[in-house]
């Protein structure tokens, strides 16, 4: 398949790989050789090209009735051959995403059996991932006609027997690698339900032979478009019309054109055209294969090959859950959305923002105690677990051992906030020793003296103010709320100006076509008038004719 870009002009029209241009100019450059001699045997010797017929084929409508049954042939071949392509590559498509979903369903439903036997639910998995990477991979070697080779996830950690078993199916009796792939992975799901590794209710674990059928009549019918090429009197019908275009295009231009420069490039255009459509048409007709405009299958195994390995990670099996700082309160989780919507800071609720939030928690949990705090109404996220703090006893200096008899009183945290308040065990031992001191959050704190915290009150609204607040979102909503019906009746506007465009260019076709269709008509009509009306004779034969003395 062809990675390509078509921002700059000069790079795709030079773009060799995938291209049918040099293939179509075989055919083109010949017949614009051709125009160009005909063009210069009617300047050496004048009328030539007129014994020719070409006065009689430029004035009638036989150039353009060969060739629009030429482009009817061939616009009908293009449109076949794309929905083939179209087609196979939704089913390549359906068919990994019912067989991923096979493998992911049985390794969430073996999650409850892996406290019981972590053993054999590892050894399940492992053999369910390699068994169906390889019955992918063996699935799209054989639509390609077993012309390419794709990896799959280490082989060699299936065990002997069944990789023995496998290579004799194959070899030996000719069976289809992905049957026997298919059944292998059911009978590893069965033994697996029996086993007690897959804890399901049957109707639920049903649904795993399910997405299993589904793969499988996909890739039938994508085998179905390997198998059923373009029938071939179609083909034939468009080669024969394509190689009288090619000659008949030459002498009707001359004819109409005196310059040789215009005479090759208005006989090249059209013949290249009509060639490269039909090049075009054969290459999508069969999409999978190793051409450049084929498929890419081995990307297909490659993308397949990483969805199986992340249902190997190690942190597969985890429970998503929310933070301490989720907030659960529906009314209060949409006004946060507005304030981040009207502040432009949508990036905080991207997955992408979590690397910039985790190296601002490190920066932070790299200051000191005095540079950040993160026990304080401040921090942007608190301590889960603090280490037991050992505090100096009041009036000590800086840095100094505890008395043992020291006393200290707890501090009040601030009103109507979530911290913890402070409680402080400090308790004597014989030997007059300090014993550490168990503090909660804050951290911050650094000796018995800090002087408490002192609450900080929300200001109050004026009932005035408040008012106005609210006409503002009221008229915020009722602004937003324009602005997308202004939006809606524009994209409407829009659709029906394209659906009106397209009606119009497909009534421009249907006219054409009715023409090109009257025109063949008027012609056979001819054609059957001229041979069904008999030939005028005279009586008295040739001696008739002539005249008496």
């Amino acid at each position: 398949m062809i990675d390509y870009e078509e921002d700059y002009l000069f790079p795709l029209l030079l773009q060799y790989e995938g291209s049918v241009a040099l293939r179509a100019s075989f055919y083109a450059v010949p017949s614009a050789i051709l125009a160009i001699l005909l063009v210069y045997m009617e300047e050496i010797w004048p009328g030539i090209v007129g014994d020719l017929g070409a006065p009689d084929l430029s004035g009638s409508h036989i150039w353009n009735a060969a060739t629009g049954v030429c482009m009817l042939m061939l616009v009908f071949r293009t449109k076949t051959a794309f929905a083939r392509f179209w087609e196979g590559t939704g089913l390549l498509h359906q068919m990994r995403g019912e067989w991923f979903d096979t493998v992911s369903n049985c390794i969430t439903f073996s999650i409850s059996a892996k406290k019981s036997k972590p053993e054999e639910v590892l050894c399940f998995r492992h053999a369910l991932v390699r068994l169906m990477s390889l019955c992918h991979g063996s699935a799209l070697e054989e639509i390609a006609g077993d012309n390419i080779e794709v990896e799959s996830i280490d082989i060699t950690g299936l065990d002997w027997g069944t990789l023995r078993h496998l290579q004799q199916c194959h070899h030996v009796h000719g069976f289809n690698k992905v049957e026997v792939m298919l059944h292998l992975v059911q009978s590893l799901i069965t033994k697996a339900c029996d086993d007690g590794i897959i804890r399901i209710p049957p109707p639920i674990a049903s649904r795993v032979y399910q997405t299993i059928s589904r793969g499988f009549v996909n890739l039938l019918n994508a085998k179905k478009i390997t198998d059923t090429k373009f029938p071939f009197p179609y083909a034939q019908l468009i080669a024969y019309l394509l190689f009288i275009d090619l000659l008949i295009t030459p002498l009707m231009i001359s004819q109409a054109l005196r310059s040789k420069v215009l005479a090759a490039l208005f006989t090249f255009v059209p013949v290249f055209g009509m060639y490269s459509l039909n090049f075009i048409a054969a290459e999508l007709e069969d999409p999978f294969g190793t051409d450049d405009n084929d498929l890419p299958l081995s990307h297909f195994q490659e993308e397949m090959n990483s969805c199986l390995l992340m249902l190997l990670h190690p942190s597969t099996d985890l429970i998503a859950g929310v933070s301490p700082h989720c907030i659960l309160d529906f009314e209060q989780l949409c006004e946060a959305m507005e304030i981040q919507s009207d502040d432009g800071s949508c990036e905080a609720r991207r997955l992408s923002s979590y690397e910039a939030f985790k190296e601002s928690q490190e920066t932070e949990a790299s200051l000191s105690p005095v540079e950040a705090c993160p026990g304080s109404p401040l921090s942007p996220m608190s301590p889960t677990k603090l280490e037991p703090l050992v505090l100096p006893a009041a009036g000590s200096a800086p840095g100094a051992e505890p008395a043992g008899s020291s006393s200290a009183t707890p501090v009040a945290p601030p009103a109507g906030s979530a911290m913890e308040p402070l409680s402080i065990q400090h308790t004597a031992s014989n030997s007059g020793a300090a014993e550490p001191l168990s503090v909660d959050p804050p951290e911050c704190a650094t000796t018995v003296t800090t002087p408490p915290l002192q609450p900080i009150a929300s200001p109050e609204l004026d009932p005035l103010e408040l008012e106005a607040l609210e006409d503002a979102v009221a008229e915020e909503t009722k602004r937003r709320k324009q602005d997308e019906a202004i939006r809606l009746e524009a994209a409407q506007c829009e659709v029906e100006k394209r659906i009106g465009e397209f009606y119009l260019a497909l009534q421009r076709w249907m006219t054409m076509i009715d023409s090109q269709v009257i025109q063949i008509h008027d012609i056979l009509e001819v054609l059957t008038v001229l041979s069904r009306e008999p030939v005028p004779q005279e009586s008295g034969g040739w001696e008739s004719a002539i005249p008496s003395i």
